[in-house]
């Protein structure tokens, strides 16, 4: 509606002015080259407004004509970048579904197109990468190292590829290029932490866990932990290379930031010890026993203080267990050494409850030991022989990553690398009917030369054949009294059976 009244009233201005000079009289003569030209100032007007307009429009005309060759080129050129685009992205989308051939045609069709040689050569490369031609995707990669817009993207490609190729050292030089460059970006600081690692190059891992914590790329309860697992393999490596003063700085710290981590407590319990420093051990293995219970703590704890005798390993046992009562370890140690001590009841009632109603494959062969010598059960035995053939496996370092199973605790894991991934905990445990048979042989074995054989007559006989409901069976607890060995310990010796 305000359009159309601002439209009418432009109308009826026109109207008026064109009415105001048709009413006022008056005659224009024009003399130009013999010619003359006689009319009225409204028709001049007129004449004139319409020779400007023609002006006009000419002058567009001719600024258009002079414009066409250039509107033309860019035409082209804006067509030609919209082909190289469509290409670039053709070949992106080839190189994520797996298609190396489509991907290297479209790659050449941007190239030609398009004159982005950061976009171009990065498809370029990947396209030989999908294609199985490393060469080529590393001189595609080496030719944006040139360019100072592309050399960060031709330092990733190149470390990506190293790691590939299993040259960690290459890719470690890679990723300090990338470090000089953008030393915030994340996946540099994490690139050169691991790799660091994986070669070896623990301090400067030190240093590039410190660096994520600076720049909020880790909490301080990562940090921390990050830190100890590293200081406590420097640790181990000092300890094993007779570098005592390494050794010792370096499980001071890592056992004081991360006093739960087993390794760093075992590291630094070995330190303490061979620096006669044998209640300053203790002392450090009772802090880690009362947060993560572990067998190998146990005889550290003892070589810290070494027993007298049986029972004097016995009570010292037990002292470290009461600061985490309950745990299948602080059972476990228990039995062992009521065990030793010939404490039958005390090792019966421990071992018992170390793993419940599912003993594990050690406890059994624990309890086959009792049975032997206390009650000289063989039978009794030899069925709990049998049931650690199928009882679960014992506890070990096993990668929470990829499975494996390790001797000892590392800080990465041998076989898929990751970093702190070891936990202690039962394996899975898989026995078939071959397997089965030659665990048993094996279980009997090793009871089997622990046993005295008192004559020759002895020796030959064989127990009877027992059916497996009763081979799966383990014997009845028999009634024991038990005995405080610290008041009693001659009467712990006595304990009937």
């Amino acid at each position: 509606m305000a359009r159309a009244l601002v439209f009418f009233v432009k109308l009826a201005i026109l109207v008026a002015v064109a009415v105001w000079i048709a009413d006022q009289p008056g005659t224009a003569v024009i003399q130009w080259y013999g010619y003359r030209i006689e009319t009225s100032v409204g028709i001049l007007i007129l004449a004139v407004l319409a020779v400007a307009v023609l002006a006009a429009v000419a002058y567009r005309f001719w600024g258009r004509l002079l414009r066409l060759p250039g509107a033309l080129g860019e035409g082209l050129n804006n067509r030609r970048l919209r082909k190289g685009y469509q290409a670039l992205t053709q070949g992106m989308v080839s190189v994520a579904a797996g298609e190396p051939d489509e991907a290297r045609r479209h790659a050449r069709k941007a190239d030609k197109l398009l004159d982005e040689p950061p976009l171009t050569m990065l498809l370029s490369a990947q396209a030989a990468q999908l294609n199985g031609d490393e060469d080529a995707a590393r001189r595609y990669f080496e030719r944006m190292l040139e360019n100072e817009e592309t050399v960060f993207l031709g330092l990733r490609g190149l470390l990506r590829q190293a790691e590939r190729e299993g040259d960690l050292q290459g890719a470690l030089d890679y990723a300090r290029r990338a470090y000089e460059i953008r030393p915030q970006t994340p996946w540099v600081l994490n690139g050169l932490f691991e790799l660091s690692l994986k070669t070896g190059h623990l301090e400067r891992a030190l240093e590039a866990v410190e660096e994520m914590r600076k720049r909020g790329l880790l909490d301080r309860a990562d940090s921390r932990r990050r830190r100890a697992v590293v200081l406590t393999e420097l640790a181990r490596w000092a300890l094993a290379d007779e570098r005592d003063a390494f050794a010792r700085d370096y499980s001071k710290e890592a056992f004081e930031l991360a006093p739960g981590l087993v390794p760093a407590a075992l590291v630094r319990g070995q330190v303490l010890v061979e620096d006669d420093r044998g209640r300053a051990a203790a002392r450090a293995v009772e802090k880690t026993w009362a947060e993560q219970p572990h067998p190998d703590l146990v005889e550290l704890y003892l070589r810290a203080r070494p027993p007298k005798s049986a029972i004097d390993r016995f009570n010292r046992v037990k002292k470290l267990a009461s600061r985490h009562p309950g745990h299948r370890e602080s059972e476990l140690a228990l039995g062992r050494a009521a065990l030793e001590a010939e404490l039958w009841g005390e090792a019966r009632r421990r071992l018992m409850a170390a793993d419940g109603a599912t003993p594990s494959e050690e406890v059994c062969r624990l309890l086959a030991e009792l049975e032997e010598r206390e009650n000289d059960d063989r039978d009794a035995a030899r069925a709990w022989l049998r049931r650690a053939t199928e009882a679960p496996a014992d506890p070990g370092w096993i990668c929470g990553a990829c499975g494996a199973v390790a001797t000892e605790w590392h800080a990465t894991c041998s076989h898929c690398g990751a970093f702190d991934r070891f936990d202690w905990r039962t394996p899975a445990r898989v026995l078939d009917a071959v397997g089965a048979p030659a665990a048993v042989a094996r279980l009997e074995s090793q009871q089997a030369a622990a046993e005295p054989v008192e004559d020759a007559e002895a020796a030959d006989v064989q127990p009877e054949p027992q059916d497996d409901a009763q081979a799966a069976e383990p014997p009845a607890e028999p009634a024991t009294t038990e005995v405080d060995a610290e008041q009693d310990p001659k009467q712990a010796e006595r304990q009937p059976s």
